[in-house]
């Protein structure tokens, strides 16, 4: 490896993808630790984009069509970094919640079932923290019990721990105004 190499801040798991991807091999999984599995995944899908709507694509001249797959989502900037900003609109985090459902539902690895959850929570704790919309049909006491669980796991990145913990407080404070509405 030469010094350029050196300098990047990739896991083990990154490099390998990124090698395979060089030489023109499909990417093997390392065996890794199941924690650091779900740490490079979760990290790889907030640093992707949202996919561009079918509808867009279907509406594509044919010549263009096929290119699609190169093309950025309409919101453009990486899942995470639109949870984590309180400028993203409503919408755009009701379409991530809905990405990561449809995702995490139609696998059939476990793995990646865990972190498109976390993905879909996040999104739920964006709405409810930056713009006091709840956008889930759970109730406050069970989504706070599920932003509890996922602080506690180690393979959750500390900036979504964080929307967690801002989301937790917002669903202390309904609690209590709910518990005491005199007040």
């Amino acid at each position: 490896m030469d010094n350029e190499s050196q300098k990047l801040d990739l896991s083990r798991h990154q490099k390998s993808r990124l090698l395979g991807l060089g030489i023109g091999s499909k990417p093997r999984e390392l065996s890794t630790d199941k924690v650091e599995q779900k740490t490079d995944m979760l990290y790889d899908i907030l640093t992707r984009t949202l996919p561009v709507d079918p509808s867009v694509v279907n509406s594509l001249p044919d010549v263009v069509r096929g290119l699609s797959s190169g093309l950025q989502s309409l919101a453009g900037l990486p899942i995470g970094d639109l949870l984590q900003d309180p400028t993203t609109d409503i919408a755009t985090i009701k379409k991530i919640k809905q990405y990561a459902k449809d995702s995490g539902t139609s696998t059939s690895s476990e793995t990646e079932s865990d972190v498109f959850l976390v993905v879909y929570y996040a999104a739920i704790a964006s709405a409810l923290v930056f713009h006091n919309e709840k956008i889930t049909q759970h109730s406050y006491k069970d989504i706070k019990q599920f932003f509890s669980s996922f602080i506690e796991k180690g393979w959750v990145l500390e900036e979504i721990k964080g929307l967690f913990h801002g989301a937790q407080t917002y669903c202390r404070r309904i609690a209590k105004v709910a518990d005491n509405p005199g007040e």
